[in-house]
């Protein structure tokens, strides 16, 4: 990739998306006039040396890209908003609709015709948890846009010029987004917390846990070391950001363990703590509760399972098309070469 482009990609990388693409066509003018007035003046035709010296008359990209930005008045700044804006999307996306369904199926237990009342009561959770989620990932993201310091770069402005060595190389496409595998990592550590922390508050005798507390004898560690190394492999998407072989064999293989134990701790354990559901009918109803308890589970197993065979597909999917692709990209390079 020519330098023009590196260094046209590194300001556009500082600048706020709306105004992104206009102002990289008025830079890219302005250094292409640059360009061939130096190849007027030295009478050389345009090569790697002519534009590097454009490049560092105009200065620092980063510096640049300052003087067509405003003043920064805001919480979450240009490099982190998109990802901010995404990761909100998916994450309220995800929880939201399951915070909902398992709320409205709770009330009926309790009510079978009462639907008015479940929903009613859905909306309200929902609109909690939407203000909690809002609350945290704001933060959350603030945090990091306030500790994004590059001291390197720092000293580089300070004590020396800035020369066109210091162009990154143009950033590669992701085909794991930066808000996508944020999500995945909040909705993890979530619903750990969401199975752990109640049976913390259990032992203190301050409620019932929803789960069945004899799942801590073996199901609920094995849950524990499987969510452990999805995190890491989530933490390995955000910083690759493509479907590698490995990454793609490993997501493959913890899909397939994850249905896989899924599918063993619903056929042969009671999920949900008995002592919960007494809680919510008394008598008869118990049968009632137990039914609409055990169509929840169903429901959400078959949602789950779902998700888990759509992401392992599209993971090999995506993985073939970047082989494809890198594959292209060396063929080609080895033409240039013959050249």
């Amino acid at each position: 990739m020519s330098l023009l482009d590196r260094y046209i990609a590194e300001v556009g990388r500082h600048l706020p998306e709306k105004n992104r693409e206009d102002i990289e066509a008025e830079i890219r003018s302005t250094l292409e006039d640059m360009i061939d007035e130096r190849g007027h003046q030295t009478g050389k035709p345009v090569n790697a040396e002519v534009v590097a010296a454009a490049l560092e008359q105009l200065g620092d990209p980063k510096l640049l890209a300052h003087k067509y930005t405003p003043a920064k008045h805001y919480l979450i700044g240009p490099d982190w908003y998109e990802p901010y804006i995404e990761t909100l999307k998916r994450v309220l996306g995800t929880a939201l609709p399951v915070v909902a369904t398992v709320t409205i199926f709770v009330a009926l237990a309790k009510n079978p015709v009462d639907f008015i009342n479940a929903m009613s009561k859905a909306f309200d959770t929902v609109v909690d948890v939407a203000i909690g989620i809002l609350f945290w990932v704001t933060i959350g993201f603030v945090i990091v846009e306030r500790s994004d310091t590059k001291p390197s770069e720092l000293g580089a402005a300070k004590n020396s010029a800035w020369t066109v060595a210091q162009l990154p190389k143009l950033p590669r496409k992701r085909q794991i987004s930066v808000g996508e595998a944020l999500t995945n990592i909040v909705f993890t550590i979530g619903f750990t917390a969401w199975v752990v922390l109640p049976f913390a508050r259990f032992l203190d005798n301050q409620s019932v846990p929803f789960l069945n507390p004899d799942l801590w004898q073996l199901w609920l560690p094995i849950f524990i070391v499987i969510t452990s190394f999805t995190l890491v492999h989530e933490l390995f998407k955000l910083k690759i950001g493509n479907w590698t072989p490995a990454l793609t064999e490993t997501n493959v293989i913890l899909g397939i363990v994850s249905i896989a134990y899924i599918v063993a701790l619903v056929t042969t354990q009671h999920v949900i703590n008995p002592a919960f559901l007494e809680t919510l009918a008394d008598g008869a109803a118990i049968r009632d509760t137990s039914r609409w308890a055990q169509w929840s589970i169903n429901i959400s197993v078959a949602v789950i399972i779902g998700i888990y065979v759509w992401d392992i597909v599209n993971s090999i999917v995506l993985s073939k098309r970047l082989n494809k692709q890198e594959s292209k990209n060396a063929i080609a390079a080895e033409k240039m070469l013959e050249q």
